[in-house]
Formats: C-alpha cells, sequence, structure tokens
C-alpha cells in the first residue's frame, strides 16, 4: 500500500491560546478510495528523519490558509515555511508531489509564480480545458467540470511548468512540471460527493506511474 504523507492546515484556538492542525474528515475517505495509507504530516517534525523512518512514498499538500504573500499573518507565514521545506526536500529526494488549491498555489510560489485577485470563484463550478500536451491528457479530459473554492489565482508561472488545464476563459486551474514528477490542481477533490471516479483514476495514476520521477 502507497504510503502518501499529507499536509494539514493550522487553526487558532479562540478560547485560549492554542495552534492547531486540522483535516477534513472526507480526506481519510478519499484515501480509503485510493488505496493509499495517509501518513499525517505534523508541522513541527524533523521531514528528513519523518520520511526515512516512515518511508513515504508521494506527497500532497492541501487546500486552507493563505499563503502569506497574499495575507502578510504568522499562521500563512508558518505554514508556508513548512511546506516550502516539504517540496525542496521532496525534489532532492524524487518524491512525487500533488498539490491541492493551496496546495497549488505554494508549489507556484516556489517556482516564482505570480498571483492576481479573483472575484465570484467561491462555491462554484467551472468546465474546463485540457492541454493535450498535458501527461494526464486521458484523465483531465473526463471531467466534466471542477469545484472553485479560492480568492486568488495564478497570474504567470514558470516556464518550467505546463499549464495542464484552464477554465473556459483562461484562468489557471492546473499545472504540472516539466521536469518533476509535480502535479497541482485549483479544485477540491475531497469536497466531491460523490468521488469523481476519473479523478480517482488520475491520481491513482499520477503515484503509481513513474514516469517522470527524476
Amino acid at each position: 500500500m502507497k504510503k502518501i504523507a499529507i499536509t494539514q492546515r493550522l487553526i487558532l484556538n479562540e478560547d485560549y491560546y492554542e495552534l492547531r492542525e486540522a483535516l477534513d474528515v472526507r480526506w481519510g475517505l478519499l484515501f480509503k478510495e485510493l488505496g493509499f495509507l495517509p501518513i499525517v504530516l505534523p508541522i513541527e517534525i524533523n521531514i528528513k528523519n519523518y520520511f526515512n523512518e516512515i518511508g513515504i512514498d508521494g506527497i500532497v499538500l492541501t487546500g486552507g490558509n493563505d499563503l502569506y504573500r497574499i495575507n502578510e499573518n504568522a499562521i500563512s507565514k508558518k505554514r508556508d515555511m513548512f511546506e516550502n521545506k516539504i517540496i525542496h526536500y521532496a525534489i532532492s529526494e524524487n518524491i512525487p508531489i500533488f498539490g491541492i488549491c493551496r496546495g497549488m498555489q505554494i508549489i507556484a510560489q516556489y517556482f516564482g509564480a505570480k498571483f492576481t485577485k479573483v472575484y465570484g470563484q467561491v462555491a462554484m463550478r467551472h468546465n474546463i480545458r485540457i492541454n493535450k500536451e498535458s501527461k494526464y491528457f486521458k484523465y483531465l479530459n473526463k471531467l466534466k467540470n471542477v469545484n472553485s473554492y479560492h480568492d486568488y489565482a495564478i497570474e504567470s508561472i514558470s516556464s518550467s511548468f505546463l499549464v495542464s488545464a484552464v477554465t473556459e476563459y483562461g484562468m489557471i486551474k492546473a499545472i504540472e512540471h516539466k521536469k518533476y514528477k509535480i502535479f497541482a490542481h485549483m479544485w477540491h477533490t475531497e469536497r466531491e460527493d460523490p468521488f469523481d471516479d476519473n479523478e480517482m483514476d488520475m491520481i491513482k495514476y499520477f503515484f503509481n506511474d513513474l514516469e517522470g520521477v527524476i
């Protein structure tokens, strides 16, 4: 069974000071359907020791919390720093990375992307256009439409990425690195009910296929 590490959002308890980590319970259901073993990543762990001890096969960077460059607060800064370390380590160790929503944003930011404020992108759905050059075209092209829960979008991205999918009016919704085993999209897989079989197949393919790993 694939051991896939997963990051969590940070939440500040308002009754008394306590910084907490949280994960939507639907992630557990999703991993069960995928046949993967979820390995939760506590933010204060030593990444190298944790990964070496457990033998992690891949990483999912999840949603929740703004990027620090978008919303300058201590929680966003702390999470940015942690996930940047994860991305750096994963690249150095050839560990696949799959990003969702904020996960896509932190990946894009790591490689120097610029962002822009967008409106009307929360709790809505989009039809998407798929780049025929994408490694995941046959899976992405089967998606009828996708959900949307974000206030910022990628304005420009490094040439080291292929834009995998855009909305009908050109907003970037999915990206893949041309060299490293990195793929990310802005929609929330875990919020679909029922889960989309086509996307499930794509995620399985991503983590089980070795093509593209350096």
